[in-house]
């Protein structure tokens, strides 16, 4: 039942949206080089690797396949997409792109000194004048393939027995037959230099095979040489902190009795086992354990899953009743005192998913690594999480990650200046929602105030430079010897019968789990990507906007994401804010113009600012993990426009604050403020990018969330677009969305 101050968002109907044609357009710019002198500078570049590969060509796991590897550089603005026809019709194979200027291509040896020829004909003559928009041919060997963290940690190594543990990536797009023995080859090298495989290989979702090693630190170079190699980097290793016991629970637990448990939303809590006491376990759906997990304590996975079942614990515990807002599965696929690698906690997530999304399609991963992302490359969990988003229509929120920083640095300033707090993996996933912290509540000692990022907490920039965290939520704080105060957000529910205290963005991520879960049950169909856009949506922001800089709302999105979740901000519209939504697709060849309505009264208001209007278009896009920092195939650009007098469109009212408007990520999220404006209909324009190799006629889906807000709080908008509108707009309640296969 909804309160009378509270009212259902609008629908924005398929029949109100307008189609337009769009025909992308290719630009192509002479270079005006010398021929000789660049052809000659290529030349030089081949002529490298082929020297570089007489070297290592006996024990190359490829020598026997007559393959030959090496790096593709572009201009300065010239792009991989723009060249890749020509690269390919050059008889190269791009195998994985780092960035937009960097590619690493393969060939045979034949075509090979096919490209040399070619490319002594282009200096000598000018012929192919395509090769003027390729500045250099370079080897990819050895240090070129290993991670930053690797490096650095190589370069504190100092003794040749001291082993590591890596996983090497194998190059993307070879031939299956090709991999399968390139694999075996590279194991049997391993082996013989003294190393051990404590698994087998194993394959990423797009058939990429990587192969987890401990090996000598002094041969790390010989074996990243191997040209069938990618990558290499340190294995990631996934492990929960302990927390302090409070007390016993002594008073027994009392569920409100007008709650409809078995109507309740349900969240799966990938952890180490919950252990509710018996008063609340009906809020247990099921309990499931990984293939080859050994249990936990269930000591973490408790106090998470209290979090999403009671948000504010701590309140409700000096009430008579408690009030669940959502029910749990329990997936256990961690120990508790053991590190879990990357390998076997994908393996693990996998198998949740697949056996849990008949029941929820929202997952809860409150773990993460202990280093920082190198942002460059995506993660592989975050890779695996987002292939598993797409393929199995389910939605991870992920804790941002903890660092220790804070126990060294006076004040929090210190903490955010340094690199040390990035996000961890996997909280680069770029289709999931991470999560950071937000202290609640002032204590003396702490660096963090309220409404400020914890101490603790990691922030961003995330993979590419985008804005992560996604969004943050309410916990609690920590003192520099390690003391958690005790406040509404700190208190939860711990294993046995516990009362527990603790801070962490494990215990922020369950918060905004619970409330994603909650918002699926006001959208129509319960539609995954319509909940997490009314999440962004009515988050509340903690930086005041006025007169601020691009570089500082930077600042701000890299510790606080969008904003602070507020379920109750989110859910519905009232009398002063009216929330339209839509949920589309999009291909290249159409764009689309999606009206809203601004009505009468609020443009007669007086006032500055008197009106707000915030846009939010979350999309789904393919991925590609061979793609480096053009992982992300697509998105959505979104720009607002008022509709004048005369009925024309054309004037655009987007802020002129950009860092809610950036290009290549999943949302656009953005708001304007207005002291005049038209009413009647005011349009959303949207228009789809995509990356290469991505058909023009591909549907990708978005959601679309308008928010037209009275800031004077003075008329009752909703009801004023209700009237002038006559029913073009229907209360989301009302709507249900066609199956999408």
């Amino acid at each position: 039942m909804v309160e009378k101050n509270l009212r259902p968002h609008l629908w924005i109907p398929t029949e109100e949206v307008q189609n337009v044609e769009n025909k992308p357009k290719s630009r192509r710019k002479d270079r005006h080089v010398n021929y000789a002198e660049h052809g000659s500078k290529l030349s030089n570049g081949l002529q490298k690797i082929a020297s570089a590969y007489a070297k290592i060509e006996s024990g190359d796991s490829l020598s026997s396949e007559d393959i030959r590897v090496f790096k593709i550089i572009l201009p300065d603005g010239e792009k991989i997409a723009n060249r890749s026809k020509f690269i390919q019709s050059e008889g190269m194979t791009i195998n994985f792109v780092k960035d937009d200027r960097h590619a690493v291509v393969s060939t045979d040896k034949s075509l090979f000194d096919r490209l040399a020829k070619r490319v002594e004909g282009y200096k000598d003559k000018g012929h192919i004048k395509d090769y003027q928009y390729i500045d250099g041919f370079e080897t990819f060997l050895g240090k070129d393939k290993q991670s930053t963290s690797l490096k650095e940690h190589l370069d504190k190594s100092l003794l040749e027995k001291v082993s590591i543990d890596v996983q090497m990536l194998l190059m993307p797009k070879l031939p299956l037959e090709i991999q399968e023995k390139t694999e075996k080859k590279i194991t049997e090298k391993i082996k013989n230099l003294r190393g051990e495989l404590p698994c087998e290989p194993y394959k990423l979702s797009d058939g990429t095979s990587v192969i987890r090693a401990k090996i000598p630190v002094s041969i790390v170079d010989e074996i990243s040489n191997d040209t069938a190699i990618c990558r290499m980097e340190q294995t990631r290793f996934f492990q929960h902190l302990k927390h302090s016991t409070v007390s016993w629970l002594t008073k027994s637990l009392r569920i409100d009795a007008n709650v409809d448990i078995a109507s309740l939303p349900i969240v799966a809590v990938l952890d180490d086992g919950v252990d509710f006491p018996k008063e609340v376990d009906s809020l247990i759906v099921s309990h499931w354990r990984a293939t080859g997990c050994t249990g936990g304590d269930a000591s973490h996975g408790t106090s998470v899953s209290c979090k999403v079942v009671f948000p504010h614990f701590g309140v409700q515990l000096l009430q008579d009743f408690i009030t669940p807002r959502a029910r749990i599965v329990d997936c256990n696929i961690m120990e508790s005192n053991i590190s879990i690698p990357e390998n076997v906690m994908i393996a693990r997530i996998t198998e949740a998913v697949e056996k849990i999304k008949t029941v929820t399609n929202i997952f809860n991963l409150s773990a993460n690594t202990t280093v920082p992302i190198e942002g460059d490359t995506i993660s592989i969990i975050g890779y695996a999480l987002d292939a598993l988003t797409i393929k199995q229509s389910v939605k991870f929120v992920i804790s941002a990650g903890n660092h220790n920083v804070f126990y060294s640095s006076a004040t929090l300033e210190e903490i955010l200046d340094d690199t040390d707090t990035r996000i961890s993996a996997p909280a680069d996933s770029m289709l999931n929602i991470t999560v950071g912290a937000v202290v609640g509540v002032n204590h003396e000692g702490s660096q963090s105030k309220a409404n400020m990022i914890a101490p603790y907490s990691r922030k961003g920039p995330g993979f590419a430079g985008l804005r992560k965290p996604d969004i943050v939520a309410y916990g609690a704080t920590c003192l520099q010897d390690g003391t958690v105060p005790s406040d509404p957000y700190s208190i939860m529910l711990g294993a046995g019968g516990k009362i527990v205290r603790a801070a962490g963005t494990s215990f922020t991520a369950p918060l905004v789990a619970g409330d994603l879960a909650e918002l699926s049950k006001s959208v129509p169909s319960e539609d995954i990507l319509l909940a997490e856009a009314l999440l962004y949506q009515g988050a509340k922001q903690l930086w005041i906007t006025d007169e601020i800089r691009d570089d500082e709302v930077s600042f701000f999105g890299d510790c606080y994401g969008r904003g602070l979740s507020s379920v109750e901000n989110s859910k519905y519209s009232n009398p002063y804010k009216v929330t339209f939504l839509h949920r589309g697709e999009l291909n290249r060849k159409t764009k689309q113009r999606v009206p809203f309505y601004i009505p009468e009264t609020l443009a007669k208001i007086k006032g500055r600012k008197k009106a707000r209007v915030i846009v939010t278009c979350i999309t789904l896009p393919p991925i590609d993990n061979t793609k480096g920092t053009e992982y992300l195939g697509a998105y959505v650009s979104a720009s607002l426009h008022k509709i004048g007098k005369d009925g024309s469109s054309d004037k655009s009212c987007n802020p002129t604050i950009t860092d809610g408007r950036k290009k290549w990520d999943t949302c656009y999220h953005f708001e304007e403020y207005f002291t005049t404006l038209y009413s009647g209909d005011w349009e959303v324009w949207l228009e789809l990018f995509t990356r290469w190799e991505i058909d023009n006629e591909q549907n990708i889906p978005y959601a679309l969330a308008v928010t037209v807000e009275d800031m004077t709080h003075s008329t009752d908008i909703y009801n004023e677009v209700l009237v002038e509108t006559h029913g073009r707009f229907p209360a989301v309640n009302m709507v249900r969305l066609p199956v999408r296969v």
